[in-house]
């Protein structure tokens, strides 16, 4: 693995914030600072400056607990890794001061709300389900199933390939008002952007969504309701702030 998704892991930050790092010269590796980011087997990683993380009580974030998963309520407006040392309160800093034994399978992107979970180092997942609700532009008459490949060469935006191969995506219409489908989206993986540029893709971009959309909303109305790994289930509620 490389070292700065060790760093990442152990510390909570973002593999580009461990990057940055290791190009600082603040990361050792068995007292020797590292000066590139190589695939390490063993040793002890270390960071040559101390870090303080706000405090916070897990119990207030989390929704369902069993011996080896936790499902999280993750808010809008929080960053799920640490993007910045000076960041407020991140996910990463939640699930450390709940327990530095697990580790979150999955992401939600800054302005996203709803269901993430993390796994016991040691656990092996086999079966996840992913549900979401999306507020998106225009009407969408018809359930659409896609599967088609991403490039997520480009950092800030994936692009829509015209090829099969992806993950399967399937889209369900449930309301339609004032201009906006309130859409049901289901699968069984999700990529970086996936459900965002997909939407993109079949013409009904995401509300708010200024990366693939026209943004126009406070958030990027986009909420993961449901998730199952391994058959266990975790549910989130809608927050006020969903609502056109």
């Amino acid at each position: 693995m490389k070292i700065s998704k060790v760093i990442a892991d152990h510390y909570g930050f973002s593999v580009r914030l461990a990057k940055k790092y290791i190009k600082e010269g603040i990361v050792s590796l068995d007292g020797v600072i590292v000066k590139k980011d190589e695939d390490i087997e063993s040793g002890n990683l270390s960071l040559a400056k101390e870090f303080e993380r706000p405090e916070c009580n897990p119990s207030d974030y989390i929704v369902t607990e069993f011996e080896n998963l936790v499902f999280f309520d993750k808010p809008a407006f929080m960053h799920t890794d640490l993007q910045k040392p000076d960041d407020p309160l991140t996910m990463q800093d939640v699930l450390h001061q709940f327990s530095h034994d697990f580790k979150f399978i999955s992401r939600l992107d800054y302005t996203t709300d709803g269901i993430i979970c993390a796994v016991r180092e040691d656990f092996f997942v086999f079966d996840t389900k992913k549900i979401y609700l999306a507020y998106v532009h225009g009407e969408m008459k018809d359930i659409a199933t896609i599967d088609n490949l991403i490039d997520a060469d480009k950092k800030k935006k994936v692009k829509v390939l015209d090829q099969a191969g992806g993950h399967k995506t399937t889209f369900t219409p449930l309301e339609f008002k004032d201009g906006y489908t309130l859409v049901q989206a289901e699968m069984v993986m999700a990529a970086r952007h996936q459900l965002r540029a997909y939407l993109a893709y079949l013409g009904h971009p995401i509300v708010g969504d200024f990366v693939y959309g026209d943004g126009g909303h406070k958030r990027v109305m986009l909420h993961c309701k449901e998730t199952f790994v391994n058959g266990f289930p975790g549910a989130s509620n809608l927050t006020k702030d969903f609502i056109l």
